[in-house]
């Protein structure tokens, strides 16, 4: 794709996104305080799941950097 399309095809699904959200909000059958309070709270439930697997992984890669690292020892020893 050429850079203007593509950077035309961003700014489409970005403000298509952000109308949508609008009207999601504006047609919710609850009121605005409960909506933000909801959005508060997945949100934090969000950055706890994204911290959690961000250190699973990081455990995960230092153990099989140890591994590795023991591996390599034994063999150029």
């Amino acid at each position: 794709m050429e850079k203007g399309v593509t950077k035309g095809l961003a700014i489409g699904l970005i403000v298509g996104a952000a109308i949508g959200a609008g009207l999601g909000l504006l047609y919710a059958p609850q009121s605005g305080k409960k909506t933000r309070k909801e959005i508060i709270d997945r949100a934090e439930d969000f950055t706890d799941t994204v911290k959690e697997r961000a250190e699973k992984f990081s455990d995960l890669v230092g153990s099989k950097t140890d591994k590795y690292r023991k591996k390599i020892m034994e063999s150029i020893s």
